[in-house]
C-alpha cells in the first residue's frame, strides 16, 4: 500500500503538469491560428475599418479572445455562424472589456452589448436571430457612433458591398 502511495504522489503531479501543458499549448495554438481579414462598419455619420480575426469553427468561437490582455483599438474578431439563430456569449477568461455586436444576415446590427465585464459568466444575448458576432475593444462603440442599425460590410452579409 505504501508503495501506491510513493507512486501516486511522484506520478500524479507529473501528469497533471502534462495535462496542464497540453491545454496551455492548444490555447496558444488556436490563438496563433484564427484567420485574419477586414470588414467596415458603415454608420450614420462614417465608415471605420477594422482588422478582424476569424472564428469560423467551433474551436475558434470557443475560445474567442479569451486571455489576450489587450487588443489593438481597431482590431477584433468575428465569430461566423453557418445559420442564423439566437446567439449567446460569455466573458469567462476574457480579461479586457469588450463591446459585443450581433449582426443578421444582412449585416445590419441588431444589438450591442456595450463594455462587457471582464471575467463575468453572464449570459449576453442577442436579442433575436444573428448570423455573426463581432467583438472589439470596450467602449469602441460609443467613441465611434456605432449604433444598432448599422451597416457591417463584409462578403459573407447578404447585403455587403461587393
Amino acid at each position: 500500500m505504501n508503495e501506491h502511495k510513493i507512486i501516486y504522489k511522484i506520478f500524479f503531479p507529473i501528469l497533471m503538469s502534462f495535462i496542464i501543458c497540453l491545454i496551455l499549448a492548444k490555447n496558444v495554438n488556436a490563438q496563433a491560428s484564427f484567420p485574419v481579414s477586414e470588414l467596415s462598419i458603415q454608420t450614420k455619420q462614417s465608415s471605420y475599418d477594422f482588422q478582424i480575426e476569424l472564428a469560423l469553427d467551433d474551436s475558434h468561437r470557443e475560445y474567442g479572445l479569451m486571455f489576450r490582455t489587450e487588443l489593438p483599438e481597431m482590431n477584433g474578431m468575428l465569430f461566423i455562424y453557418d445559420q442564423k439563430r439566437a446567439l449567446s456569449m460569455w466573458m469567462k477568461n476574457t480579461y479586457i472589456s469588450l463591446d459585443i455586436l450581433f449582426i443578421d444576415e444582412n449585416g445590419k446590427i441588431i444589438r450591442i452589448a456595450e463594455s462587457c465585464q471582464p471575467r463575468s459568466l453572464s449570459i449576453i444575448r442577442s436579442g433575436g436571430e444573428a448570423k455573426a458576432v463581432l467583438e472589439f475593444n470596450g467602449g469602441l462603440t460609443k467613441k465611434l457612433g456605432i449604433e444598432v442599425g448599422d451597416q457591417i460590410n463584409y462578403p459573407i452579409f447578404e447585403n455587403a458591398l461587393k
